[in-house]
């Protein structure tokens, strides 16, 4: 469960992030060039991670799954939370009446990958997909070097 209190700051997010089903943006293919890795750990099936905010609509539910293919190849987490598989928000209040929240975070993988990810809201599944340390087909290269 998504730490509602824990947002960094309260703002629309950047026209890049692509606005999924009404409650998240995200820096999804080909809008946003893929994100830049950063090599973190030693266990090797999460070794590297991939920093972007989560912008979420204040009030709303949903959920962001990570598909069963990637399964032990990438994590996800915002807010402080331990890196999952699944990420609940529900209801964050807008406390600063903007409409937007924003959380510090982002993807744990095993290698630089296009990865997919459900966004889950009101009984619909949209899978969207983000180019972690390498672009998806017709997205643009991570803006500076990966690790890889």
């Amino acid at each position: 469960m998504l730490k509602c209190a824990d947002y960094v700051d309260a703002q629309p997010p950047p026209d890049t992030f692509q606005i999924v089903l009404g409650v998240v943006a995200l820096p999804t293919s080909p809008s946003y060039a893929a994100l830049q890795t950063t090599a973190v750990g030693h266990d090797p099936s999460l070794r590297l991670f991939a920093k972007t905010g989560l912008f979420i609509k204040a009030g709303t539910r949903f959920e962001l799954i990570v598909p069963d293919q990637p399964a032990g190849r990438l994590a996800i987490g915002w807010a402080n939370s331990t890196p999952s598989r699944r990420v609940i928000v529900a209801n964050c209040p807008d406390g600063r009446h903007t409409g937007w929240l924003d959380y510090d975070g982002g993807y744990w993988l095993s290698a630089p990958a296009c990865v997919s990810l459900i966004v889950r809201a009101d009984g619909k599944d949209q899978l969207v997909h983000i180019g972690l340390g390498t672009p998806c087909p017709g997205q643009q290269p991570p803006p500076g070097p990966s690790d890889r």
